[in-house]
């Protein structure tokens, strides 16, 4: 079964190191408003689980899909519910550099403790004008936290140009999901020496490794409907006990197949949401399993795949593996 939760720190005012942080998926009602009350349904499970901050609207909260006021009402109900209780990473939404300083403003005055920011899609900035996007977003009010994620943007941070906004103090984190250890390992390197710096891992395949590394947690999807689990590893982690680690690690790989049904005309992100929603309905957190009318719905062999791996994370406490 699980084991007790004591080492992560959970705090509104620093970033929780070592931490897990869960991108939040954002429940939605069938004419797909968001789902309020779902919302705090899950972000109390969550807590229940001791994981450390959550992040809100990020790419698993489907904050390209919301509409503005939409994403406005989810942030303000998330900071509201976890006030005091867990770090709450926004998501700045906007891609231009004026509208996502305007964005960052008013979510950091909405009380988000710190606010998760990617280079602007579509643009294929240089690295000089990257970092110039970052310093005209460092005095929002609120920390900024990096997001490498090239997969969804179409270009990616450089490691020596994030140190080097680190060491001027214009961000205070990054959120690495480039999927690349090698790039994990350069990022340790190069942000070592910088005080207070924070780096999460959004690879859920390699969440010991980079602990290993020296980095800070993991902020991974999984967490949503098994959050014992990454909270379990980054803690076995952090007190170097790396074969409890390793056998934790390959308890969430096995568990990642949850994403893997092939959802008939639907992307991975529609898999995604899809197959996290519906687990999350059936464990009774969350009411509907609606995505954005973009995505592809769930279908009943969706469900009965969701309900394979359900059983199959049950024997993997039984069985003492997390």
């Amino acid at each position: 079964m699980t084991e007790p939760h004591k080492e992560l720190p959970k705090s509104s005012a620093v970033f929780p190191v070592p931490g897990v942080f869960v991108p939040l998926v954002t429940p939605l009602l069938p004419d797909r408003s968001p789902d309020l009350e779902s919302l705090t349904s899950l972000i109390g499970f969550l807590l229940d689980h001791r994981v450390s901050g959550l992040l809100v609207l990020g790419s698993s909260g489907e904050c390209a899909a919301l509409p503005a006021a939409d994403r406005d009402l989810v942030a303000g109900a998330a900071i509201t519910s976890a006030r005091g209780r867990a770090h709450v990473m926004v998501g700045v939404s906007t891609v231009g550099t004026i509208d996502a300083s305007a964005e960052a403003k008013r979510l950091a005055g909405m009380g988000a403790d710190s606010l998760l920011v990617a280079a602007p899609a579509g643009m294929r900035l240089a690295a000089a004008e990257l970092e110039r996007h970052f310093r005209a977003l460092a005095d929002c009010g609120a920390p900024v936290v990096a997001y490498d994620v090239p997969a969804r943007v179409g270009i990616a941070l450089e490691p020596h140009s994030v140190a080097r906004l680190a060491r001027e103090g214009v961000i205070a984190g990054i959120k690495d999901s480039t999927v690349e250890l090698p790039k994990a390992m350069r990022y340790a390197s190069a942000l070592r020496g910088v005080p207070g710096f924070v780096t999460y891992t959004g690879c859920e395949e390699c969440i010991d490794a980079s602990m290993l590394a020296g980095y800070s947690g993991a902020i991974p999807g999984l967490a949503n409907v098994f959050p014992w689990l990454p909270v379990a590893l980054v803690q076995a982690a952090a007190r170097g006990d790396w074969k409890r680690a390793s056998t934790l690690q390959a308890a969430m790989v096995e568990l990642l197949d949850l994403y893997s049904y092939p959802l008939q005309g639907g992307s991975f992100l529609a898999q995604f949401f899809g197959t996290v929603k519906s687990a999350l309905v059936e464990l009774g957190v969350i009411a509907h399993a609606t995505s954005s009318a973009v995505f592809a719905e769930p279908d009943r062999g969706l469900h009965e795949h969701v309900a394979r791996v359900l059983a199959r994370s049950r024997d993997l406490e039984v069985a003492g593996a997390p």
